[in-house]
């Protein structure tokens, strides 16, 4: 009986995984409302009636297609290195239908969803970053994240117009966006573990 639970378990996460996997790709080919549950069905290998059985609407799941693709990503904590970053622009430049998401939803008042957990977690890790090491630095931990977050999702739909409009190729408008996100990054880690709360605010952020 147990085996045969075990099986059916097994079988359900298959089907969820080729689900968010179709509808991951669908929207990165067709954007977020250019694709339907039926090619998702399709590409999936699955009957349609079972996406709205595991996933209830096409919201949910666009929503649960975006956490999908993110946790492919697994983002290093904000506070280890400017390394991590680069990993969440790379991720952002390669599924531009992430910051679509983003940007849709805040307009039309919708919730974030997993976007929120992934800036609430990262609020939580800098207010703890500054809790341990510099509880005095002049230092607003969730404006910090909005700012490099929204720097980063904007960049998605920027790059083009940014490296036409410097003369450079695509390849060195993005290194110098990712290097320039990171530097306030690294000053402000700096500061921090230098207790330098001077400097540690000089950046505001940005």
């Amino acid at each position: 009986m147990a085996a045969a639970a075990s099986a059916l378990s097994r079988r359900r996460e298959a089907a969820r995984s080729a689900i968010l996997e179709a509808t991951s790709n669908v929207i990165a080919e067709r954007g977020i409302d250019g694709f339907t549950i039926s090619e998702v069905a399709q590409r999936a290998g699955i009957n349609r009636a079972l996406i709205y059985h595991y996933f209830g609407d096409r919201e949910n799941l666009v929503a649960r297609a975006i956490e999908h693709t993110m946790s492919q990503y697994d983002p290093a904590q904000p506070e280890a290195s400017a390394e991590g970053v680069e990993r969440s622009v790379r991720m952002l430049i390669e599924h531009p239908e992430i910051a679509r998401l983003f940007f849709q939803m805040l307009l039309h008042g919708r919730p974030l969803s997993g976007l929120t957990e992934r800036m609430i977690d990262s609020i939580e890790a800098w207010e703890r970053f500054k809790r341990e090491r510099a509880p005095n630095a002049p230092l607003d931990p969730t404006f910090v994240v909005i700012i490099i977050e929204l720097a980063q999702f904007s960049w998605s739909f920027a790059r083009h117009e940014f490296a036409r409009l410097l003369g450079v190729s695509l390849e060195e408008a993005d290194k110098r966006f990712i290097a320039q996100l990171q530097r306030p990054v690294e000053l402000r880690v700096q500061a921090l573990m230098t207790g330098d709360d001077e400097n540690a605010g000089s950046d505001g952020g940005q």
